[in-house]
């Protein structure tokens, strides 16, 4: 599978490192990866194994909570999705999922179960292929619910990379 993924979100990704770790966090994450000398344009598309690289460096270097903070950051900060955030509400949002992610990766499939909107239930089929990928998703939907200013949790109840037939994400609102 043919797993890429635009541009804007790996410069996000080194736009958060950068933010949060300054110019030597970033320059020792591309030096650790092997993409020093790499260029990422927003429209074009990479693939997604340099995102997991740098992901997984994230992890293994700064811990759990900044890939947490990394899927905030880019929630917050990546175009147009983040823009239309603050004047929606999550279920609004939890229908664009689709179509927003269709635009972004060129892998994968997301739906979103609306039937119970205390509830909703986001699916990521063949998105979860390693552990950070996962974790991101975590952070997305939390930063979804601040910037809706939806008061609820997210939990990652199946996933795909342990044996189930994809990921699932409840979003819970109170």
């Amino acid at each position: 599978m043919d797993r890429r993924t635009r541009g804007s979100v790996m410069n996000g990704y080194l736009k958060f490192i950068q933010k949060k770790w300054g110019v030597e966090g970033l320059a020792q994450c591309k030096k650790d990866v092997g993409i020093e000398d790499m260029e990422f344009r927003d429209g074009q598309y990479y693939q997604d194994a340099i995102i997991g690289n740098v992901l997984r460096w994230v992890h293994r270097e700064k811990g759990r909570d900044a890939i947490l903070d990394a899927g905030r950051f880019i929630m917050h900060n990546l175009g147009i999705l983040s823009w239309l955030v603050r004047f929606t509400d999550i279920e609004t949002l939890a229908k664009r999922f689709p179509k927003d992610y269709s635009e972004v990766y060129a892998f994968g499939k997301c739906t979103v179960d609306l039937s119970d909107p205390a509830r909703l239930k986001l699916i990521l089929k063949d998105v979860g292929y390693y552990e950070e990928a996962c974790m991101i998703w975590e952070g997305v939907i939390e930063e979804a619910l601040t910037m809706t200013k939806t008061k609820g949790s997210v939990k990652h109840t199946k996933c795909q990379r342990l044996g189930e037939s994809h990921c699932e994400f409840i979003i819970t609102v109170y």
